[in-house]
């Protein structure tokens, strides 16, 4: 198979570079290769008449989960703008923490300062590993999860740390950064319907390892059904999707997963996919790289894709190109070769 670990990066719109650097920084990012694009080059990859600067940040030594600060000299868009877990077309980035308190302090302080956060938990699921009811206090060490989301106007942003459940290969964490995160371990994309076949894309055609599905019904109380605002009646089902050399057991879990939610509900929602592409504030795509890129561009071509650019330079001179997924979702594949 062509494609190349999971998810390479995850694209963020900015109004400016001066702002969004530090933010990263004390993520535990670093700034990394630069690149620039002319209103006419864009507009092959991207289908945008602007021109475009943009900026590789860097953690560590991880090679997925980084991302692309994008410059755009006409935005066309606020971006999905501290938009709810629940919302159709929402995206955003989950990063491993040992210390998921440090992450709310943080998150707390900022909204205490009137600044623009929406800040969620931190919250606890207990079922990890096994049955909460089968857990014995005091006396197991028990697993367990948790989540805050960091959500502000240009980073849809989630610190999640493990609690006694050994993931070590998932993520590393910069000790030496203010919020003490990994790069982006998994990142989301939502869609709402009743069909799940919508996402037999990303196993079949760009060649992810489906790796677990996950159905979660209105519970009050429960965390992943608060998190998502559930309301009685409602449910979500989560599908994974891994790099193809990743491993079935938590330790040989690794960076870079996708993970699809469909949410069903009797409620009419906007639709704010349009909102998380390109020329946008805030996520606006995520990244693939691949060995052979004329193959996965044939594959793409094939299937029931749309917008398939063709391959170009990117701003990083990189052969890449652009497509809309059957769910509706922007992404771009970018070559590892010359």
């Amino acid at each position: 198979m062509t494609l190349v670990g999971g998810i390479y990066e995850f694209s963020i719109g900015v109004n400016s570079f001066e702002e969004a650097i530090p933010f990263w920084e004390s993520c535990g990012y670093r700034v990394g290769p630069r690149g620039s694009l002319t209103s006419s080059k864009t507009k092959e990859l991207y289908g945008l008449d602007s021109s475009l600067e943009s900026i590789r940040m860097l953690h560590q030594n991880a090679d997925s989960g980084l991302i692309r600060l994008m410059k755009w000299e006409k935005v066309i868009g606020p971006g999905l703008n501290m938009a709810p877990l629940r919302t159709f077309g929402c995206r955003w980035s989950v990063h491993k923490t040992d210390n998921i308190a440090n992450a709310y302090i943080h998150g707390r302080i900022l909204k205490e300062q009137g600044k623009p956060i929406h800040l969620v938990g931190p919250d606890f699921n207990l079922d990890l590993e096994k049955n909460f009811s089968e857990k014995k206090p005091f006396i197991d060490h028990i697993a367990a999860s948790g989540d805050v989301l960091l959500f502000q106007p240009e980073a849809q942003l989630v610190a999640m740390t493990r609690i006694n459940f050994e993931v070590p290969k998932y993520g590393t964490i910069n000790l030496a950064s203010p919020l003490r995160l990994s790069e982006g371990c998994h990142m989301a994309i939502v869609f709402h319907g009743n069909d799940l076949k919508i996402f037999d894309f990303y196993e079949e055609i760009i060649g992810f390892k489906r790796y677990q599905e996950i159905s979660i019904d209105y519970k009050a109380g429960y965390m992943p059904s608060d998190m998502f605002d559930l309301k009685p009646g409602e449910s979500f089902t989560e599908v994974d999707f891994d790099n193809p050399i990743a491993g079935d057991h938590p330790k040989e879990h690794l960076p870079g997963r996708l993970r699809c939610f469909l949410v069903r509900s009797s409620e009419i929602s906007n639709d704010c996919r349009q909102l998380s592409r390109p020329g946008n504030l805030g996520y606006s795509f995520y990244t693939l790289r691949v060995k052979n890129i004329n193959d996965m561009w044939l594959r793409i071509k094939k299937s029931k894709a749309e917008e398939l650019t063709k391959i170009v330079d990117d701003e990083f001179g990189v052969k890449s190109f652009f497509f809309i997924a059957p769910d509706g979702f922007a992404w771009v594949v970018r070559s590892i070769n010359p």
